[in-house]
């Protein structure tokens, strides 16, 4: 792995005019313009720069899981939730305590190569 910040800094060894663009406070991730250039760049450094403690992301697989980090294992059936009849209140409180879940930053990486987890082409959406 390479941190983006070493990544920055090549880049911007050649192109020294390279500047921040403005993200939005819950952006995962952090984009970079270079003047007289098209377009824009951007890292989703999410190993080496956390930014889960202001992720506002959630995913609902196609089987109807809630995934509060695609890095994390853990799943919360809203699915099973529903076959079992629960009305909105209680599935705003499954949502509530996945949201609860969520780590403020990847916890356990150093294991990441060993840990099952659902690539992302098997979680739909």
């Amino acid at each position: 792995m390479i941190p983006s910040s070493e990544l920055l800094f090549h880049i911007r060894a050649r192109y020294p005019e390279l500047c921040k663009a403005s993200d939005e406070l819950n952006d995962t991730a952090r984009s970079y313009i270079i003047p007289g250039h098209q377009g824009s760049f951007g890292f989703i450094s999410s190993m080496s720069d956390h930014f889960c403690g202001s992720c506002n992301r959630l995913r609902l697989t196609a089987d109807g899981q809630i995934k509060v980090c695609l890095f994390d294992a853990k799943e919360i059936s809203l699915r099973d939730e529903i076959r079992r009849g629960a009305d909105d209140d209680a599935l705003l409180t499954t949502i509530g305590r996945a949201v609860l879940g969520k780590k403020e930053k990847h916890a356990g990486m150093e294991d990441i190569d060993v840990v099952t987890n659902r690539p992302m082409i098997l979680i739909g959406g």
